[in-house]
């Protein structure tokens, strides 16, 4: 996008505090909203002192910016943390428009020019890693130091033209209707069970025996998007092949899998061997080692997020 263009965009982006900005939640963090360049209203959490290095965290497909709390909570002491629920997505507005990788990254980095935050550790859970692969493809490193990639493959749907060892690469999860599949079920009419067994099936029986409150709120949050916005979105996602673009990315890297994910732990591992430098780190089941290992294990996951973090502002 050519410069003039991003600042007018800057310009004409709307940034307000809800009315609840200490709602009672459990987050210490401000709740606030911006309206996008094509008129969307964006919520995100922000914490912390914006003198401090920045964290934009995106969730994943049809979660929201609150199920990272844990983190901003235990960070948010020592770093401005600004986590964004994409359009459609918790607080945000869900508008019929615009769900594809690109245009939600679009919405973030209007944000980021909006904030003018600089130099940011930019995290991705899930499909949330999409959108920074996307940001590499429109914006390459500009604004961004670090980057955190937590359990996402590079494309969830299977190619009939893919060799073998493309396979191995990907380890799709969809594949022969798969995807078509999954769709029927989470649109059938009724009362959003489907929803709740496919989130349950992402996380330990330990935790869910654990923490059924938690769970639930969790269901809720993912609940908060459409359905028919949330399968528009992952229909928009899942044939993208983001390989090319992963090889080409540079800049220091954490990159986070986990033993009881549906992410397969040697698809994370190639993803990591093709950033220069990067760190992997798979998380055992026993640790807490499933697709949403920072709210399974929150303690363990702050203290080294917080340790790649401090590595950047040294």
């Amino acid at each position: 996008m050519p410069v003039a263009r991003e600042v007018a965009n800057r310009r004409n982006c709307m940034l307000t505090d809800r009315e609840d900005a200490a709602p009672a939640d459990g987050i210490k963090a401000r709740h606030r909203y911006f309206e996008t360049s094509d008129g969307v209203k964006i919520h995100y959490l922000e914490a912390g002192d914006p003198a401090n290095p920045t964290m934009v965290m995106m969730p994943g497909w049809s979660q929201s910016a609150a199920m990272f709390r844990h983190q901003i909570n235990d960070l948010g002491d020592e770093f401005h943390i600004v986590a964004v629920d994409p359009r459609g997505h918790g607080d945000s507005e869900a508008p019929d428009f615009g769900y594809n990788a690109h245009r939600l990254t679009a919405d973030i980095r209007e944000l980021i020019l909006a904030l003018d935050l600089r130099d940011i550790v930019l995290f991705g859970h899930s499909s949330g890693v999409k959108y920074i692969w996307a940001y590499w493809e429109l914006y390459g490193a500009d604004r961004l130091s670090r980057l955190v990639i937590a359990d996402d493959s590079p494309r969830l749907t299977d190619n009939p033209g893919w060799t073998e060892k493309d396979r191995a690469e990907v380890r799709p999860m969809f594949s022969g209707g798969g995807l078509d599949d999954f769709a029927r079920d989470l649109l059938a009419p009724g009362d959003n069970s489907f929803t709740r067994t496919a989130m349950a099936g992402m996380f330990s029986e330990a935790y869910l025996s654990a923490h059924p409150d938690e769970f639930d709120w969790i269901v809720a949050e993912n609940l908060k998007m459409p359905r028919d916005k949330s399968m528009e979105l992952l229909y928009a996602t899942s044939s993208v092949d983001w390989r090319g673009t992963i090889k080409r990315v540079n800049l220091p890297a954490l990159v986070i899998g986990a033993e009881g994910s549906t992410h397969k732990v040697e698809v994370l591992t190639w993803v990591a061997s093709q950033i220069p430098g990067a760190k992997l780190r798979i998380w055992k089941k026993e640790e807490g080692g499933s697709h949403f290992m920072f709210l399974e294990n929150p303690r363990q996951f702050n203290a080294e997020l917080r340790a790649f973090l401090r590595e950047g502002s040294e």
